[in-house]
């Protein structure tokens, strides 16, 4: 079974949250957000209107789904499509995923 919209809509704003919190500690020219894709929720970064570069459109880093009570963390591989993320597979909230990439090896996404 699915996750419930509403429980959705709570990881979504706790998402967004982490991607404020995430694109104001950033020296990038990217900006991160947090968007849903059925019932999945995306995080990925919008180039900054000041960008030099202006790259155009959303770009996917991590993905966030629940099944069955569970919360899941994927990346994107270039040429592969979504990954299970190695150091944290499943997690029992959507508060252990962004603690998970709060510690993320050297921030690699961010």
């Amino acid at each position: 079974m699915s996750v419930s919209l509403l429980e959705l809509q709570r990881a979504r704003k706790l998402l967004e949250s982490f991607c404020e919190r995430r694109s104001a500690w950033s020296g990038s020219n990217a900006e991160l957000r947090c968007q849903q894709e059925g019932d999945s929720l995306l995080i990925g970064e919008v180039c900054r209107p000041d960008s030099p570069s202006r790259g155009e459109g959303f770009r996917p880093l991590v993905k966030v789904a629940c099944r069955n009570d569970r919360w899941f963390l994927f990346w994107r591989q270039e040429g592969v499509g979504w990954q299970v993320w190695p150091h944290l597979p499943e997690a029992g909230s959507v508060e252990r995923i962004i603690n998970e990439l709060e510690q993320a090896p050297l921030h690699v996404h961010w």
